[in-house]
């Protein structure tokens, strides 16, 4: 299972951060393949989007501890797949923390090689993207308005961290 990780300073406030991550519903804002996200009961989420040209819905798991500031999600589907999330003061902000585990399947694997040169090196720039794509987000640069239409252009490409984030049935 490949292993990812990354971390970002946010200047905003910890407990705002965090708020607004913890939220499902917020990931269109910062996941580009992400159109929707559905609550469906305590820990349950449904996600809809679109990556590579192909919609999706999956279906997942997630688990917040707001004590911890910790976020941890997983799909039903992708048994290889799972991610966590903290977020920790800073000087004068947030640090944001993101652990991932995955395994992408097979084609998306060799996509992944054929356009980066392998997957891990995929894997650290999307994982470099979506983190910029969350603290635009949260220091509100560059972030479009939730309800205004979004291009692939509004966002940076997170496409094969995004996609996995996402629960996205093709990784």
């Amino acid at each position: 299972m490949g292993e990812f990780t990354g971390k970002i300073r946010i200047d905003r406030p910890a407990a705002e951060v965090f708020a607004f991550l913890s939220d499902p519903t917020a990931m269109p804002r910062y996941l580009e393949t992400v159109r929707h996200v559905e609550q469906q009961g305590p820990g349950r989420i449904a996600m809809e989007g679109e990556a590579h040209g192909h919609a999706y819905r999956d279906e997942g798991w997630i688990e917040v501890q707001p004590e911890a500031r910790r976020m941890r999600w997983g799909s039903d589907r992708l048994k290889d797949y799972g991610g966590e999330m903290v977020v920790a003061d800073a000087q004068g902000g947030a640090e944001v923390s993101i652990h991932l585990s995955i395994v992408p399947e097979p084609k998306v694997a060799e996509r992944m090689e054929r356009e980066s040169g392998a997957v891990d090196h995929a894997m650290r720039i999307a994982m470099e993207r979506t983190l910029g794509a969350i603290k635009a987000a949260c220091e509100g640069s560059g972030d479009p308005a939730p309800d205004a239409p979004r291009s692939a252009d509004d966002l940076p490409d997170s496409r094969p961290f995004g996609s996995s984030a996402t629960l996205n049935p093709d990784i």
